[in-house]
């Protein structure tokens, strides 16, 4: 991302040639060194962008690895916690643990089904004492009538 040279004589010269003359040329006049001032200034120009462009390729490679850094501690962890279930599984700790769970269940499940029988049972006497209790009060009521026709 350099700004090209305006004098191209300093890129052109053989720099492994030991006879080559490594300093810049003489002045030869106040054009000359106009030029060789904008072209000092188009290559701080230059190196400025480009140190931009590298901290900028920095900040976003730094963010990548970091990025990549936590999604690596993210499986490691996941990675630990399937390698302790599959240890679980394969002591039979699992197992075991599933069947204390269905034995509580299980006993949960028949205290269950005796309450239910019993709120059945419950209900039915409830209805045939609500029947037996209909069909005294309807005698009740006759013999009532019957004491009232005859008095």
């Amino acid at each position: 991302m350099l700004a090209p040279l305006k004098d191209r004589d300093i890129l052109e010269r053989d720099l492994a040639d030991p006879q080559s003359d490594l300093s810049l040329p003489a002045p030869s006049g106040q054009r000359q060194l106009d030029r060789m001032v904008a072209e000092v200034a188009a290559l701080r120009h230059a190196l400025r962008e480009s140190r931009r462009v590298q901290r900028k390729s920095a900040t976003s490679a730094t963010r990548r690895i970091v990025s990549q850094i936590n999604e690596i501690n993210r499986l490691k962890a996941q990675n630990q916690n399937l390698q302790q279930k599959l240890a679980d599984y394969q002591s039979g700790q699992a197992i075991i643990e599933l069947g204390r769970r269905l034995v509580e269940l299980s006993e949960s499940n028949h205290l269950l089904s005796q309450s239910v029988q019993r709120v059945w049972f419950l209900e039915k006497t409830l209805q045939a004492a609500h029947s037996e209790f209909a069909s005294l009060a309807a005698e009740r009521d006759a013999l009532l009538q019957q004491v009232q026709a005859r008095s």
